[in-house]
């Protein structure tokens, strides 16, 4: 099996990972630097509810940076950021000097100057030249100047179960499934699905904001970007709500039509939620579910289903193209941050294990953490990489290689779709996501209950509220 994965070897220049484990090999725990001299506070660390394990690691964190830098003085300051409570702590000159936004809100902050750069202290640790150029669009300005690294994140794809696609005759001569390519061939396998085996052909959860999340990267496909994206900012830099263009509109007639036209979606999709996604295609009750690279693990280790009857598939494309969504957690920094204070927050990174740099430590827990993916039934597949950093990323693709459990001919489309360039990555949408998928959630569950709901009237209501929404939260800042 590990010959089969030899050819990830191609991702190495790939664009997007967030577990960051790093490369080169770090110096000894000595004192590295005894003049740097400044105070900075860790918004990252833990609460004081969090686990004895978690904050005892932390803990050591301090120590080492305590050790390698003297001078330097942590401040542990627990942050749960929010754009809203940001923003006025930011202008105000008290936000704490690292901070976990997610990859919803970087451009907003960057465009506002409500973020620190970083670039000069990336380059003086000579990491610069090996960030990733797709997170230099997430998390830079116009003129390549980078505010902030990778925490963790994904790449939305498709999970199936192979299992029913085999009952539905939709198998090649290889014994591979037959997959959609496109979202109207995933209307029509899921049909096929439902009619032979009875099972919903897709498992949407259509509860809380989890419908209008996985919406968006419909809608994208539909022709939802650009002119026509959901949320955008006019010349007068106010955030306007764009739900009823004509491919919006588009994108969720298609919703309503997965349900009244197709009928493959679960029965329950109004009250289904991530993890009730992933259960349903991992107990065999359906045979597709939009899901990510990071949680490969949940229908298979937690739920059963075995490794050989699992795949990871490309999000289908729309008439309008091919996009996925790269979304996670990333690490950004107080706009009043000094020279110094840059310095020592890389450096503090670099002992979290998010710049390029190896130790043989850092191998070991590498090595520890596949074996366990392998041991516990959970696919071992390779990570997506923040760096372009060849050594790292051989390192890392070499103990993939020794543990991998995997044939993977099931994951291939999805990786060469982001090794060759043939999807494009999109961040989710820039101001208040988590507001705009829950009114779009509201609107499909009206979509899949109501069979002659009207759509347009639908999205113009759902449209003005969030519009009301943005004017109140940001409009008037």
């Amino acid at each position: 099996m590990n010959k089969r994965c030899k050819w990830i070897s191609l991702l190495l220049v790939l664009c997007f990972l967030i577990s960051a484990v790093p490369c080169g090999y770090a110096e000894a725990d000595g004192v590295v630097d005894a003049d740097l001299s400044c105070t900075i506070t860790l918004g990252n660390w833990p609460p004081d509810t969090a686990a004895e394990a978690e904050k005892a690691l932390f803990e050591g964190y301090r120590a080492t940076m305590a050790q390698q830098y003297p001078n330097v003085t942590l401040v542990p300051d627990y942050y749960s950021y929010t754009l809203s409570n940001y923003v006025p702590m930011a202008k105000g000159g008290t936000a704490p000097s690292i901070f976990q936004p997610p990859f919803t809100d970087p451009q907003l902050l960057i465009s506002q100057h409500l973020v620190g750069d970083v670039t000069d202290a990336l380059e003086q640790f000579g990491v610069l030249d090996k960030f990733s150029p797709a997170y230099v669009e997430m998390l830079a300005d116009e003129n390549g100047r980078i505010y902030g690294l990778p925490r963790d994140g994904y790449v939305l794809g498709m999970h199936i179960n192979i299992e029913l696609f085999r009952e539905a005759g939709l198998i090649d001569e290889e014994g591979l499934p037959i997959y959609p390519k496109t979202l109207q061939e995933l209307a029509e396998y899921g049909q096929i699905i439902k009619e032979k085996t009875g099972k919903a052909g897709l498992v949407f959860p259509a509860s809380e904001t989890y419908g209008g999340w996985l919406f968006t990267n419909i809608a994208w496909n539909f022709g939802c970007v650009g002119e026509s994206a959901l949320e955008y900012q006019d010349e007068d830099g106010r955030w306007v709500c764009n739900f009823t263009s004509p491919q919006c509109i588009a994108a969720m007639e298609y919703m309503r039509d997965l349900r009244w036209k197709y009928d493959i979606l679960n029965a329950d999709a109004t009250t289904t939620d991530w993890a009730g996604a992933h259960t349903l295609l991992g107990t065999g009750e359906a045979a597709m579910n939009f899901a990510a690279d990071d949680s490969v693990d949940q229908p298979t280790a937690n739920k059963g289903l075995p490794v050989a009857d699992f795949a990871l598939i490309p999000f289908p494309a729309g008439d309008a193209g091919r996009y996925a969504l790269a979304g996670g957690t990333c690490y950004m920094f107080a706009p009043d941050i000094t020279k110094d204070q840059g310095v020592a927050l890389m450096a503090y990174l670099k002992i979290l294990g998010k710049l390029p740099f190896l130790d043989d430590q850092i191998v070991a827990g590498m090595r520890a953490d596949y074996a366990a993916k392998r041991d516990r039934g959970a696919p071992v597949i390779p990570a997506i990489s923040a760096w372009n950093d060849d050594e790292y990323n051989a390192a890392k693709q070499a103990i993939v290689d020794e543990y991998c459990n995997v044939d993977m001919r099931l994951y291939a489309d999805f990786f060469d779709s982001l090794s060759e360039g043939t999807i494009t990555l999109k961040s989710e949408e820039p101001v208040f996501a988590q507001q705009l998928y829950r009114e779009l959630t509201a609107v499909i569950q009206r979509m899949i209950t109501r069979e002659g709901a009207d759509v347009v009237k639908a999205l113009r209501q759902a449209q003005e509220s969030f519009q009301e929404y943005l004017d109140d939260e940001i409009n008037d800042y």
